[in-house]
């Protein structure tokens, strides 16, 4: 290995040397490259996003890594020497594409090429200071016609349903459209199943399969008997194989052991909306596949174990939008229903209708003092956390029967603070109510649409602005561009305002505005939670690591 891993740096600088030379000339001839780097300040890995794969739809081997193209998670990259996958690359690094069909290492030059649904992207370095060129300066329609990429050590080759595109292989500029490729020798990389590719010398019989999987030609069925597509087989000259699958798993195929074991990488969840933190994150949302899942991440973020419904008897197909971690449960809401995963004994329970679960969407659930709110828009009930037996609760019957609309629920300082057609409402264990507190806010035209903080820092937001209420301080919503408000965190004296337009960061003892990051991947930003040195960002892109550092 030591040998492999010297030779490995001498061919990257003989790569990086000849890239170097005509990269240059490329630049200064050929416009219709677009350079593409989020942000020259942060470095490299500052910004990682998690979410589902979805769909393993291309492999490809280089000097280190072999990498996979998938649907929705970008370009997962197994280390071959250690092991263990690592950091993917995605928009976070600069990548345009959200869905990538093709990647393949192009081992003459050392880059690193993409077909996605935003074009044909290369990168030089093979992890960030990504190109792109759009698919119709290279007379393609759309990414869904490309069949294959490839290269020989000349040229770069792109095939489509009609025609085979010649490009050049350092700067990809267009060379010609061809029936027939003029030139022989050219490598296509993987093999996918979508050309009809049948076994002749692969047999599977060979093999013994682990996980209680069964293995056909065309597709494999899981320990639940449910059958995925083979999409892309990349067979590599040491011994190691893989195929990736249309929902989103892989199948390893060690011919020294004549094993074939199916690995999962990345979360269950694709649009995270609710997060719960003790040792571990739980995550819930919205799944784009066809069954539902749950996630646990340990706090190094090292280890994710994903939670599907087809193996438990007391799950649902459901998405989720709030949670709370009670003892040794873990609660998430979804449409309706309540879902309550029982740690030490891996259980999971649904409560719907007949514990009173409002038939709405299950926006809040919180815990005080062996209770239980859960609520929707324009409901309330209180469970007691032992018997799951629904409680009278004053609060309850105050919201019915004053017909209000819940805005935000929270518990801060042992006490639950509700923000009810705009107005502050505070209720102790007993649920004695304090409505005066804030009652000049609402006098003076401030309705409160979200409470956070701790009794220390406690932040109100409205329309107008955000009021820091132990420091006095009024921050106006112009000063984040009037986005909506979805979440507040404060981190030594600076204030994270999640949006819908993107991260603000806000500095409390200069009352100003630090930094307003609205990069296409966080312009919807659900949650915010610190994790150790991470800011962890719950968005529609996924689940996005900023590191604290910067």
């Amino acid at each position: 290995m030591d040998m492999f891993q010297k030779l490995e740096k001498v061919l990257k600088k003989i790569h990086l040397s000849r890239i170097n030379n005509f990269f240059f000339i490329q630049f200064i001839f050929f416009f219709d490259v677009l350079y593409a780097q989020i942000d020259q300040s942060f470095d490299l890995y500052d910004w990682e996003i998690l979410r589902q794969n979805e769909s393993i739809n291309s492999i490809s081997e280089g000097y280190k890594y072999i990498f996979f193209a998938t649907d929705a998670n970008g370009i997962l990259r197994f280390n071959k020497f250690s092991k263990n996958f690592e950091s993917n690359l995605f928009l976070g690094q600069g990548i345009k594409s959200n869905k990538i069909k093709h990647v393949y290492f192009d081992r003459n030059t050392g880059i690193l090429w993409i077909i996605g649904n935003r074009g044909l992207e290369f990168s030089p370095s093979r992890e960030g200071n990504w190109n792109t060129i759009q698919l119709n300066k290279l007379s393609i329609n759309s990414f869904e016609n490309v069949e294959d990429l490839g290269s020989s050590s000349n040229f770069l080759w792109l095939k489509t349903s009609t025609a085979f595109i010649k490009l050049d292989h350092v700067g990809g500029t267009f060379l010609g459209l061809y029936m027939n490729p003029d030139e022989e020798n050219i490598d296509w990389g993987d093999i996918s199943f979508k050309n009809k590719f049948m076994f002749k010398d692969f047999l599977f019989e060979n093999y013994f399969v682990e996980q209680g999987w069964l293995i056909g030609n065309d597709s494999a069925a899981d320990n639940n008997g449910i059958f995925y597509d083979y999409n892309s087989l990349l067979i590599t000259e040491n011994g190691f194989s893989w195929i990736g699958l249309s929902n989103g798993q892989l199948l390893y195929i060690d011919d020294f052991n004549k094993t074939i074991t199916p690995k999962t990488v990345g979360i269950s969840v694709s649009v995270p909306l609710t997060v719960s933190i003790d040792d571990n994150l739980w995550l819930g949302g919205i799944n784009n596949t066809q069954i539902s899942g749950i996630s646990s991440i340990d706090n190094s973020f090292e280890e994710i174990n994903n939670f599907l419904e087809i193996n438990y008897s007391g799950f649902f197909n459901a998405d989720f939008y709030s949670s709370e971690i009670v003892n040794n449960e873990v609660w998430f809401g979804s449409d309706g229903k309540v879902v309550v995963y029982n740690k030490r004994s891996d259980f999971f329970r649904t409560l719907s209708y007949e514990k009173g679960i409002p038939s709405q969407r299950i926006e809040f659930i919180e815990y005080l003092d062996g209770k239980i709110y859960i609520a929707s828009k324009n409901d309330l009930i209180v469970l007691d956390k032992k018997s799951k037996k629904i409680i009278d609760s004053q609060i309850s019957n105050f919201i019915k029967k004053s017909n209000l609309s819940i805005n935000h629920l929270d518990v801060i300082d042992n006490k639950l603070y509700l923000s009810l057609n705009g107005r502050v409402y505070i209720f102790d264990k007993e649920e004695n109510i304090n409505f005066e507190k804030f009652a000049f806010l609402f006098k003076e035209g401030f309705r409160i649409n979200g409470i956070y903080g701790n009794k220390n820092s406690l932040f109100l937001s409205s329309t107008k602005g955000i009021l820091s209420i132990e420091e006095n301080k009024f921050i106006p919503s112009s000063l984040y561009f009037n986005n909506k408000i979805n979440d507040i965190l404060l981190i030594k004296n600076n204030l994270y305002i999640g949006t819908s337009g993107g991260l603000a960061i806000y500095d409390l003892d200069k009352e100003q505005l630090n930094n307003f990051y609205d990069f296409s991947f966080i312009r919807n930003i659900f949650k915010l939670e610190q994790v150790d040195e991470f800011l962890v960002l719950l968005t529609s892109t996924g689940l996005i690591k900023l590191r604290l550092s910067l």
